[in-house]
Formats: C-alpha cells, structure tokens, sequence
C-alpha cells in the first residue's frame, strides 16, 4: 500500500522538476540544421541527459549487458524499422534496449494515450512486445484497453512521464547543436561517454552495432 502511494508522488516531482528544466533551459530549434551521419558525444548536458534516460519510465527485456536506449512514439515508422531490423540480435548479444515510449501532445490517441499510460505505470516488457505484434489498433481487440490515461491522477501523471523526459532529452540535444529526431538512440561508451544517434540509417546502425560489440548482419 505505502508504495503504490509513493509511485504517484515520486511521478508528481519527476514531471516537476523536468518542466522546470524545459522552462529555464529550454532553446529554439536549430533552423536548416542536419541530423549528424554518425554517432556523437554528448559534451553538454551530460548530467542532465543521464538523470532524464536513467528516471524515464523505459520498459526492456531485463538483459544483462549493456544497454541500449531508444525514444520514439507507436507509430513512428523508423522506430518500428529500428525494432524489426536491430532487436533479435542486439538481444542475442544481451543488450538490454530500453525503450521509452512518449504520447504526442494533442496527436496521440485516447487509446495510444492509455496504453502508453499503463506502460509508464507497470514497466511491463510484455505489455510493449504485445502493443508492438501488429498494428496499433489490434491491441485493444485482442486485449482490451487499459483505463483512459486519464481516469485517475496516477495514470494521468505516468502519461505525463514520458512527454517530460522526451522534452529533456530533446533540450539536451539542442544544446548540444542538434535537433531531435527518433528513434533517438543512447548508450554509454567503454569510457563512460554518452554517444547518441538519431533516426535510423543503415550506416548508422552498423556504427551502433561495432560500439556495442554486436555482430554485423
């Protein structure tokens, strides 16, 4: 019972103190500016970066290996490629991919935003592989829906979890000179180093896969 209170409240002062930070830190979009070809450093926001990855409300396979971040939306079609093409072996080579999945604001469906909603609530992997078996809709006639995301605090603020972190992590990468683009892909270097890539490119995936130790296709 006291956990299933503190799970709200620690939700409340996370979505706190991300809008806080998007409101003091918050800069425009870097105008004309192209998404970088290979993986990059993170050199500005390092604290910041690792604090909103290691707090969002990531679901995984629980593998013990490295691991693997990814930020994207349902129906984000390079995000689903990303998972098709990438996930049987990163998860053969024991990378753990956690991944984070947002609602849009005012683009998300009421049944996008519940599931999305139970995922942040329950961290259930399976809950995610299920969503992630066939088109969106399938879901909800296969399983049925979850409560509406807003039908109590709790699940109103686990929705809000995901779309605070993702404006977070798209901060610091604009101070770093980049716009946000997903799949948005992090993991930590053997020096410690976080390394990002955005989007899904088949270079860019190979480059991935040699950071990581994992075999190439």
């Amino acid at each position: 019972m006291r956990v299933a209170i503190l799970v709200p409240v620690f939700v409340f002062f996370m979505i706190l103190a991300g809008l806080a930070y998007v409101a003091i830190y918050e800069k425009p979009p870097v105008p004309g500016k192209l998404l970088p070809k290979t993986p990059q450093t993170i050199k500005i926001g390092v604290a910041e970066l690792t604090d909103a990855l290691t707090n969002s409300p990531w679901v995984s396979p629980g593998l013990p290996g490295k691991a693997l971040y990814k930020i994207g939306f349902r129906t984000c079609p390079d995000c689903i490629n990303y998972e098709l093409t990438e996930f049987k072996d990163l998860h053969a080579a024991n990378i753990d991919t956690r991944v984070m999945v947002y609602a849009r604001r005012a683009k998300a469906s009421a049944a996008e935003q519940a599931i999305v909603a139970d995922l942040a609530c329950t961290r259930d992997w399976n809950v995610y592989i299920r969503w992630m078996e066939d088109v969106p809709d399938a879901y909800a006639e296969i399983y049925g829906l979850p409560p509406a995301a807003n039908s109590n605090q709790q699940r109103a603020a686990c929705l809000e979890w995901g779309r605070v972190v993702r404006d977070r992590v798209a901060n610091v990468m604009l101070q770093n000179g980049w716009p946000i683009e997903v799949p948005a892909l992090f993991w930590r270097a053997d020096n410690g180093d976080w390394r990002v890539f955005l989007g899904d490119d088949k270079r860019g995936k190979r480059m991935i896969r040699r950071e990581l130790g994992v075999p190439q296709i």
